[in-house]
């Protein structure tokens, strides 16, 4: 012990020594650590860490997905589905669902739409949540005609509300109706993701079939398997097939955990570990730049390692005293690491609860001991990856022979082989981190560039929600849409407005299966169009140029034959040769009562999805007059120099409709909003990058100073005896240029492949095979090595030759 303390000592007393020497080591370290220890905070944060309901692992999803597509990708089913699968469970599972939707609240305040949803009156309990105030829902607040009754979110309760404690009982207006208040639920309680208010759906026996969709949530009870759910769920399935075979055909039915279905996606996790094996490249960059700067290191100590083995050390003696180096600076770099993660951390957090479209909020993203225990572990290993090759090399070999060795100018032996192998390593990181940043950039680039066919400039735009009760036919929806209308194109701030289901540029608009008339659907999967019902003013305030016939007018009604307008992209794919005017197509064409429709305009291709979702599909539009629909989008072109419009157009909404919140936005904002998630991604791995080139450019610069310095006599003989500058400089860069080719091919064939499967598992731009990326990654190693050797090789060669030689 005494010794292990001594050792411990004359470490520390080596580092504070070399401070320089020192801060740079737990920099290049404590860089690579803090992208490690973030990953790690995200992945547990994303993936790892269970769901916060007890027993997480008996809660299961169940419900159809089409062919073709993923079975994690379940679709919502109706109500009377619901009760099915709730009766052939029976024993097996309780079975309760959720509809999300958007709840508009109004009572104290201004009218405002909350994320909410309808559920299942056993679904709080099924969770294994119960209410912190109040009562939780009962199966009489499912039965017909019972009072409309709402949970709250606590911080719903805390921002709005005040924590009154006497909100229990409470009467507010909830989609323009009353409704009491009966609870209120646990702080930090969100779900399925964002949702903080909750009602009872309405859920019971002879009910007809509504506009809610339930997801199928399942608790497995004591002593049922997995196995004879799913069993229960297929015999479900097929006799409900064989009962509506129009409507189940091409789905097919699935069961699996809550934690896969509904909360994890495999494209996020893939990223996510693709991401972590990007910041552990980077460690290894960072354990490669410290290992050969302390291998550098151990030229100048040759004479002291040599006294060290003359006295007596022995060889373990000697490792270990190296290694307590090591352990120490990878100690220091660990808590720099989690400050500097910690506080990455804390702003995603915070981005991740200002953003609308980021995971539950639920989710939590800290540092825990999980994070903690896995940061001291790669910090030992650390330790032992950046001071073995040191201590092993100082240890092997003739080592007393040092002590007779009074030269510094000439470098050889397995140290320098261990130095160069090691350099070729990091430039083959470093390049591999470049190319797969260069894709990722390349793909935002080509997500933002993406053209949605308008022009967002001067554009607001804000949801609308009706509700059933207070406007329950279609009639009742088109008289509120042109009162709305009217009344903001009257305003003199306004060019001119639209409303409809087609927004431009982000995730709300519908898809639909669609054929042309006469074509017989098969049992695979059938081509698929976005969809929107919109009025006559759409081309107009979107600025969407009409290419042929010609677009919507008052006489489309529901009285009129059913017409569609669609775009380039659709005419390319059906025309075949032959005109698109005049043709018919069915919607929904295995369904009875899919709408048949006549093509009667063609427009400029217009991107009813998000810029991160090419290539774009086909586009079709129908009149609103002819599919009105509850949830719509208003749209408002601003007139030159309006300026802060939303707040009056709130106002003018307030007048015809005293419950229908407005909360009007920036179109480009809203467009933005849809990839901020991508966005996000992009940023980490430029920060990746960037670390990377400051960690290759710090570690080469200080290995080839090194390498210079001990190089000094030889570079004051060879000027003393007349050889130009140049050709000293030429003989630097020769024998350094093959660790960069061999580092460059390694990077090269990793990080190609590594962009691709990247890029493949969030974007599928295409990002990875652009050889200008590639080309651009290898210009910025190339460099950064140039200025990394030619810096140090100019400040040795500023040295009179005569100090040079009398510097030993």
């Amino acid at each position: 012990m005494n010794a292990f303390l001594g050792d411990l000592r004359i470490a520390a007393r080596a580092l504070i020594a070399r401070p320089a020497f020192s801060a740079l080591i737990v920099g290049v370290l404590g860089a690579g650590l803090a992208c490690v220890i973030f990953m790690l905070a995200m992945l547990n944060g994303f993936v790892l860490r269970p769901l916060p309901f007890a027993a997480q692992d008996e809660l299961m999803a169940a419900g159809v997905y089409h062919d073709g597509w993923s079975s994690d990708d379940l679709e919502p089913v109706r109500g009377n589905d619901l009760l099915d699968i709730r009766r052939q469970f029976g024993e097996l599972a309780q079975v309760g669902g959720f509809a999300r939707s958007t709840i508009t609240l109004a009572d104290i305040e201004v009218p405002e739409s909350e994320y909410g949803a309808f559920v299942s009156a056993n679904m709080f309990g099924l969770l294994g949540v119960a209410p912190m105030l109040g009562r939780d829902f009962v199966g009489g607040d499912e039965r017909d005609g019972a009072p409309a009754v709402v949970m709250l979110s606590y911080g719903l309760w805390h921002s709005r509300y005040g924590d009154d404690p006497a909100i229990v009982g409470r009467k507010v207006r909830i989609n323009a109706q009353p409704a009491t208040v009966i609870g209120v639920m646990p702080e930090g309680f969100f779900f399925p993701a964002n949702e903080s208010v909750w009602m009872a759906g309405h859920l019971f026996e002879g009910m007809k079939t509504d506009d809610l969709s339930y997801v199928i949530v399942a608790r497995r009870r004591a002593g049922a398997t997995e196995a004879a759910i799913a069993t229960a769920l297929d015999t479900w399935f097929a006799q409900a097939s064989h009962e509506d075979p129009v409507r189940f055909r091409g789905l097919r039915a699935s069961i699996g955990s809550l934690d896969a279905k509904y909360v994890h996606k495999w494209r996020v996790h893939k990223a996510l570990y693709l991401m972590l094996a990007a910041v552990f490249m980077l460690l290894l960059v960072a354990c490669a730049n410290a290992g050969n700067l302390m291998l550098a290191r151990l030229f100048g100590r040759r004479q002291e390692i040599a006294v060290r083995v003359a006295l007596g050390a022995t060889r373990k003696r000697l490792v270990a005293y190296l290694l307590m180096e090591s352990v120490l600076l990878s100690l220091l770099s660990t808590i720099v690491a989690v400050l500097v993660a910690g506080a990455g951390v804390s702003w995603v957090a915070a981005w991740f609860r200002a953003n609308d479209y980021g995971p539950a909020r639920w989710k939590s993203f800290d540092i825990d001991v999980t994070v903690l225990l896995f940061a001291l572990g790669a910090a030992l290993v650390t330790a032992l990856a950046t001071g073995l090759p040191a201590a092993w090399s100082a240890s092997s070999g003739a080592a007393a022979n040092n002590l007779r060795d009074e030269t510094r100018s000439v470098a050889g032996g397995s140290i320098v082989r261990l130095s160069r192998i090691l350099v070729i390593g990091e430039v083959a990181l470093s390049c591999a981190l470049l190319v797969s940043v260069g894709m990722m950039v390349r793909s935002i680039v080509l997500i933002d560039r993406t053209d949605i066919g308008i022009d967002t400039a001067g554009l607001l735009t804000s949801r609308v929600v009706l509700s059933p009760d207070a406007y329950p036919a279609g009639v009742d929806q088109l008289r509120l849409y042109g009162r709305l209308t009217d009344q903001f194109r009257a305003d003199s701030g306004v060019a001119d407005v639209t409303i409809g289901t087609a927004v431009p540029g982000t995730y709300w608009n519908e898809s639909r299966d669609v054929l042309p008339v006469g074509v017989v659907p098969g049992e695979g999967v059938l081509p698929r169009t976005r969809f929107g019902a919109v009025d006559d003013r759409f081309l107009a305030t979107y600025g969407i140029r009409l290419r042929e016939g010609r677009f919507f007018n008052s006489g489309d009604d529901v009285e009129s034959p059913r017409v569609a307008v669609v775009d380039r992209r659709f005419v390319d794919k059906y025309s075949a040769g032959t005109p698109v005017l005049g043709r018919r197509f069915r919607l929904d064409p295995r369904s009875p009562d899919g709408a048949t429709v006549m093509v009667v305009g063609v427009i400029d291709a217009v991107m009813l999805t998000t810029q991160q979702q090419p290539p774009p599909q086909t586009s079709l539009l129908v009149p609103l007059r002819q599919a009105q629909d509850r949830v719509a989008s208003v749209t408002v072109r601003m007139r030159e120099g309006a300026t802060a419009l939303a707040p009056h157009l709130t106002k003018l909404m307030r007048e015809i409709d005293a419950d229908m919140p407005l909360d009007f936005r920036d179109y480009a904002a809203v467009v933005r909003g849809q990839t901020r998630t991508v966005h996000m991604f992009a940023v980490a791995f430029d920060v990746l990058g960037i670390v990377a080139l400051v960690l290759v450019g710090a570690g080469l610069y200080g290995v080839m100073a090194v390498s210079v310095s001990r190089r000094t006599r030889e570079i004051g003989v060879r000027r003393a005896l007349g050889a130009p500058s140049r050709q000293i400089l030429r003989d630097v860069f020769t024998r350094s240029i093959g660790q960069l080719i061999g580092g460059l091919v390694l990077g090269l064939g990793l990080g190609i492949p590594f962009a691709r499967l990247l890029d493949d598992s969030l974007y599928e731009t295409g990002g990875s095979s652009n050889p200008v990326v590639v080309g651009t990654a290898v210009l910025v190693i190339v460099l950064a090595t140039v200025v990394a050797i030619i810096m140090p090789a100019r400040r040795a060669l500023r040295v009179d030759p005569i100090q040079a030689l009398r510097c030993e």
